[in-house]
This record gives structure tokens, sequence and C-alpha cells, in this order.
């Protein structure tokens, strides 16, 4: 798992690793045997919730929200462009929009029949449409290029990307292929999650605390680019 979170704490804009970026540490860059501390807001206190909604405007969406929501974006009908649609979650915290392993408000954890997630949603679709682990490996790796998400705050995107991360093991897993999943296949998802959800201050386009802009990953081309030039800037 050292790999893994290795990779998953990796700033692929600056090559270091994300920062904490919250009222606690500052510009600090959160370490491999600091996660363990990493807390998702429904453990926080009351007076550590209140902090940080004053401090970065922090609210988390509960799951029968983003639901309804994400039922009204959705077209499964073809699916195979479902699963190639791209979306972006914004000030994504721990990614409810991408993926709801758990309610974020409650911390309670939601089986996969009933997660509501636009991952999840395309991974329904690759488990019940493929039948082979290759075509399994390829359809789900399209699933995670097609999914964005960017936050100001480390540990809320540390959370994001373990999050989705887990997401693809959990469909791996009800797949039952009675086998395990390869290393580098789990490799190649840590490295499009550490790409596709970032790190940044959405006001500037830069990573927190500095004036580098953010670049982000074209999975078509396998070129970066800067997330400003979506824009037209």
């Amino acid at each position: 798992m050292k790999n893994f979170i290795e990779i998953l704490l990796r700033d692929q804009t600056t090559g270091k690793n994300i920062l904490w970026a919250n009222v606690e540490f500052g510009n600090k860059e959160i370490q491999p045997a600091q996660i363990d501390s990493i807390e998702p807001r429904w453990k926080k206190n009351r007076e550590q919730q209140k902090l940080r909604t004053k401090t970065r405007a922090e609210i988390f969406t509960p799951p029968e929200v983003c639901k309804l929501q994400n039922k009204l974006i959705c077209d499964e009908s073809d699916w195979i462009k479902f699963i190639d649609a791209k979306f972006l979650e914004i000030t994504c915290g721990e990614a409810p929009y991408l993926v709801s392993r758990y309610n974020v408000v409650t911390g309670e954890s939601i089986p996969i029949p009933e997660r509501v997630g636009l991952l999840d949603r395309k991974l329904r679709l690759v488990n019940s449409e493929t039948k082979t682990l290759t075509d399994w490996q390829e359809f789900a790796i399209r699933a995670v290029q097609s999914i964005y998400g960017y936050d100001f705050q480390g540990d809320n995107l540390f959370l994001a990307r373990r999050n989705v991360f887990e997401t693809v093991k959990d469909y791996f897993t009800q797949k039952n292929f009675s086998c395990r999943l390869p290393e580098d296949f789990l490799i190649a998802v840590a490295t499009i999650i550490s790409w596709n959800l970032w790190q940044m201050d959405g006001l500037k386009f830069t990573v927190p605390y500095a004036q580098k802009l953010c670049r982000i990953m074209d999975w078509r081309t396998n070129e970066p680019f800067m997330f400003m030039e979506l824009f037209g800037m």
C-alpha cells in the first residue's frame, strides 16, 4: 500500500506532495506517515467543522442531494459514451458527487447498489456490460480517466483520492473475477487519480500559496495542459 499512498499524495504540477493548506498546517506538505491523522469531516468535532466552514467555506453535500443532481446530468442510454463522458466536481471536498462510499455528513457506509456518485454509476455499467478481466480493466480505466475534481485543502483532497481508489477496488470485488487486481493496474489507477483530482486555488487556477498554474492531463493525447486553458485563457 505504501507505493499507492505515495502516488495518491503526489502533486503532478509541482512534483512534490500535496499541501495541507488548512488552518492547522498551512503550506506544509503532507507526508505518508501523517495520513492516519487525516479525518473526514464527519469525525471532526463541531468547533473544527465551524472553523473550516468559516475559513474555507467547507460545507459537505449529503448523498440524497448528490443523487438528485447527478440524475439530472446522467444519460446512460449509450453505456460506452457514458463511460467516456467527462465530469468535474469543483471544490470537491471528499468527492461525494464522484463517489459515495459513505455519507460525508454522517459517516454511515453506503452499500454498493445504493451509491450515487458519477463514478459509481459508470463502474456499475462496467460491471454489468463486461465479461472478461481485460475488458473490465480497460473500461474501468476509461471511467476513472473521465472524472475530475479539485480542492484547496490537501487533507480533503487526499480523502477524495483515496475514496476514488477504493471505489475502483470495491467494484472489482463485487464483479468477482476470483483473482486479485494486478499491481500495475492499481498503480495506473492511482496515477490517473493523482492527475485528475488535484489541489488548486479555484479563484486563481494556481497551486495554493504559489503562483504556479495547475496542470491536468488530456488522456486522449497523454499530454498535460494548464487547467485555465479550458476557459480560453
